[in-house]
């Protein structure tokens, strides 16, 4: 794996955990937490793509059958297709929240919901395809 890119998921998960950690603690703003958490799993999905297009089917064991592979393949890109959509789903949905609250004055709850379950959603997505992942790549019995 390019070493660039690995020094950039951990620089990457580190800020996350350190925005997370200085966001319940009450250092900086508490939204910082939410922004931590969301970021951890950028650098997942930024590693999981490039093993995704690198290596095709190859990411996962040697031993496995080729159909059981291109199935997880399948699920494996699906996850990750959805996980950036809901991602951008969430940044919107919190952003429209933000923008007809300050301009009605009264506190808005739909976009909010949507953008909490978008974020929801996008963590999911990624944690789903980080497990079909790992679980290919373990050595069969």
């Amino acid at each position: 794996m390019n070493k660039k890119l690995v020094i950039g998921i951990i620089a990457l998960f580190v800020v996350s955990v350190g925005l997370f950690i200085a966001g319940v603690n009450r250092i900086i703003h508490p939204a910082f937490s939410t922004l931590g958490l969301v970021v951890a799993p950028i650098g997942v999905w930024i590693y999981l793509v490039w093993m995704v297009r690198k290596k095709k089917t190859g990411i996962f064991h040697d031993q496995m059958e080729p159909k059981l592979a291109e199935r997880r393949l399948k699920w494996l890109k699906t996850f990750l297709l959805v996980g950036p959509i809901s991602l951008a789903v969430g940044i919107v949905g919190a952003i429209l929240h933000n923008v007809i609250s300050a301009l009605s004055g009264e506190e808005e709850a739909v976009f909010f919901f949507i953008a909490l379950l978008a974020i929801f959603v996008w963590i999911i997505a990624t944690v789903s395809g980080l497990v079909i992942f790992l679980i290919g790549r373990r050595k069969p019995n």
